[in-house]
């Protein structure tokens, strides 16, 4: 075996094929020339695209040039390839998922009819992996192989774990995994019956969100030993309706709402209407001096600053809605105003934005998926030829956006919800959260990725989707996918932890099971 490869799968402690391909790929992407092309040639260019958009990342257009210039440059070269029983196929499989309308139809032009699979258009064009897996096919390359053999045979592997790859068609059962997860949860309480994070101490956010997690439990005495838990969230509640130890007022409040209205104890009704009420009023709007015109009216933030965001509006917006409010709920319609605004779709956010210190005027794209305030995204910007950027849409507020634009009340033929849905079923993918430059930054995926996994599965059944269908025509059973997913990745002990990208807490075993337990319980929950 290569040394590269060999070093790379000690590294990860076992050959996977997203470390591999990352490997390989990022390799690649540096050789691409000026006009587009890899290794000089029209076929080497198509296996580069098949591998990078066949691949578990499933890269796009609009992820950058290394896509967008490779696709340019076939399209510019396909009349050679048309009625060429070789090159049509492989040119057809290389431009059906670049994401770009023009260029699928040009890929269904050149694949003919009927429409053929993946299998039948890479056996047409010679790349069949001969049952060999992703693995293997990439285990045995070197960076000393030539562009042209690399690109091949990552063409091939991307074939191979595209048709080789078969979703679940139903959901397992659950029972003994969450058993796990919920022993695990009651092993890392305190004596007081509450979740710790050291120096801290009780941890309010964690405590709330484990407790909602156990509250769900088909056993009597799981949810029992959640009261606790209860009786010590009620107890921090402040004058204001807000619940929590001094830190994140929102997100402490809204997980305390998800808590105690998962306990549906009738004590805590009073509470739960308090916390409403904070929630409510830590939204900008005309009571503190905003209009609609404002870049941040409707959004709701930490709750102890003066920015907000979408990742605190969908926690806030859930939390009303679990609280019992009303879709007419003036919380709801103001709050459409910021959605918009997190979305990069310029019909209905034609405004220019500035973020922070840097002079460069950001405007929507037209992706229709979400970013995390308005003109503002973690996963970068994408910049444009007159000098303005575009905030690059990204998996977890994405599915944040898609959820709270129901939860407000939009129906699903509404074109903004139609957009989201749009977005979240062209970038389906539970290998990281979507959006990222991967590429630059293999690990940049894995940020929020429990978090993800709970907002993706929040927001579709909130939308009642019980399947995707992604640009290739597959239908995604997404929550027997999921749950695959879910319980491959849990820890012998019955936890889940982030060890890829431990920001966000998500490097703490208790928040990462009690995001994935609640992911789980909509998972085997009953088909809406």
């Amino acid at each position: 075996m290569p040394v590269i490869a060999s070093l790379l799968l000690l590294a990860c402690q076992g050959p996977t094929a997203q470390a591999l391909f990352d490997e390989h790929l990022a390799s690649l992407r540096t050789a691409q020339a000026p006009d587009g092309s890899y290794g000089d040639s029209v076929s080497s260019t198509a296996h580069v695209l098949i591998a990078m958009t066949l691949c578990p990342r499933s890269y796009r257009a609009e992820d950058g040039p290394f896509i967008r210039n490779a696709a340019a440059f076939l399209a510019r070269n396909s009349e050679e390839a048309k009625g060429n029983p070789r090159m049509a196929p492989l040119l057809a499989l290389a431009l059906r998922e670049t994401g770009v309308e023009s260029w699928t139809k040009l890929s269904r032009d050149l694949a003919g009819t009927p429409p053929l699979s993946h299998g039948d258009l890479a056996r047409a064009a010679g790349l069949n992996p001969s049952d060999s897996s992703a693995v293997t096919i990439l285990s045995r390359l070197s960076r000393e192989d030539s562009i042209q053999k690399r690109a091949r045979e990552a063409a091939r592997a991307a074939v191979a774990w595209r048709t080789q790859l078969s979703p679940p068609s139903k959901i397992g059962d659950l029972t003994e995994v969450l058993t796990a997860a919920e022993d695990f949860l009651l092993a890392a309480q305190s004596k007081s019956g509450l979740w710790e994070v050291p120096p801290f101490g009780p941890e309010p956010g964690i405590t709330a969100l484990a407790a909602k997690a156990l509250l769900g439990s088909s056993r009597a005495e799981v949810r029992a030993q959640a009261i606790p838990a209860l009786d010590f969230l009620v107890g921090l509640q402040n004058s204001d309706g807000s619940i929590h130890g001094g830190r994140l007022p929102v997100y402490v409040t809204s997980a305390a709402v998800g808590a105690l209205a998962t306990g549906g104890r009738e004590q805590d009704a009073q509470a739960l209407a308090n916390a409403a009420s904070f929630l409510s009023g830590t939204q900008l709007d005309e009571g503190e001096g905003y209009s609609e015109a404002d870049k941040f009216y409707g959004g709701i933030g930490y709750g102890n600053d003066l920015r907000p965001d979408l990742s605190n509006l969908q926690y806030a917006l859930q939390a009303l809605d679990e609280s019992g409010a009303k879709k007419s709920d003036p919380a709801f319609s103001r709050a459409l105003v910021f959605l918009q605004r997190c979305q990069n779709r310029s019909e209905s956010n034609p405004e220019t934005f500035q973020d922070r210190d840097n002079p460069a005027p950001v405007q929507a794209g037209n992706d229709g998926g979400g970013v995390y305030y308005p003109g503002n995204s973690p996963a970068g910007w994408k910049n444009r030829v007159d000098g303005t950027r575009v905030p690059r849409s990204y998996g977890s507020m994405s599915y944040a956006l898609l959820k709270c634009y129901v939860l407000a009340g939009l129906s699903k033929e509404d074109p903004r919800v139609e957009a989201g849905v749009d977005w979240v079923s062209s970038h389906w993918t539970l290998e990281v959260n979507p959006g990222f430059d991967t590429l630059r930054d293999p690990r940049a995926g894995f940020q929020g990725l429990y978090y993800y996994y709970l907002t993706l599965a929040e927001a579709l059944s909130t939308a009642k989707l019980t399947t995707l269908n992604t640009p290739n025509g597959v239908e995604h059973d997404w929550r027997a996918e999921l749950g695959a997913q879910l319980v491959s990745m849990q820890q012998e002990d019955g936890s889940w932890v982030n060890n890829d990208a431990p920001r966000w807490w998500e490097g703490n075993p208790i928040l990462c099971t009690a995001y994935a337990v609640s992911a789980l319980r909509i998972v085997e929950s009953s088909t809406p």
